[in-house]
């Protein structure tokens, strides 16, 4: 859809329709459930519908769109409800070895620090970055479809993705750090570590 402001309702039923799937999914990955998605989705459109003058047709409008919703979800941040279980930006593969209760409970206090210190990095990514960075990453789409919904080139898509990696990467470099310091000090004698060829991330980015 090309240039949109000064739709009418039935235009804007149709932008809606067209680009709720999309926003929708964009705004779990923000917020970390389904029920706030909702809510920031509704907030969303009704703040395109009010200002939709704005929009002038440069670029394209689902990238509009999620800046939108970015903004949406950063003024409601604090309301938020905590129920990140039902959403989580992305399940961290198993690291530790023993599966004691000691050890399972160990795992998910890393596993829930470490989507925290995840989604705190890709948040705080420029907008360019993040919208790459989340589409492909989480979202699946190809560097042509993210050049599409961008209205960019592939290979500024590729440049946007390996910029955008290498910040979450240094981001989560320290969070990993403290966990295998702490580990090789001892200073939990029951915690299990992760294994050479595991030590990382956890498959989370």
């Amino acid at each position: 859809m090309g240039s949109s402001f000064g739709l009418d309702r039935d235009a804007f039923r149709q932008l809606f329709e067209e680009h709720r799937e999309p926003i929708f999914r964009y705004l779990v990955r923000l917020s970390g459930n389904r029920h706030d998605a909702e809510d920031l989705l509704q907030e969303t459109f009704a703040r395109y519908w009010r200002k939709q003058e704005q929009f002038r047709g440069e670029g394209s409008i689902g990238g509009y769109l999620r800046r939108i919703a970015y903004r949406t979800f950063l003024n409601a941040r604090s309301n938020l409800s905590r129920a990140r279980s039902a959403a989580p930006l992305e399940s961290v593969e198993p690291t530790l070895g023993e599966r004691g209760p000691a050890a399972r409970a160990e795992k998910r206090d890393w596993e829930a620090h470490l989507l925290s210190a995840v989604r705190k990095v890709v948040l705080d990514l420029p907008d360019s970055w993040r919208d790459a960075f989340i589409l492909f990453r989480y979202e699946g789409h190809t560097m042509k479809e993210i050049a599409s919904q961008l209205d960019i080139t592939p290979k500024a898509v590729e440049a946007r993705l390996a910029r955008a990696l290498r910040a979450v990467r240094a981001g989560l470099g320290d969070v990993v750090q403290d966990r295998d310091d702490r580990a090789s000090r001892g200073d939990d004698a029951s915690r299990p570590s992760a294994s050479p060829k595991n030590r990382g991330t956890g498959g989370v980015v």
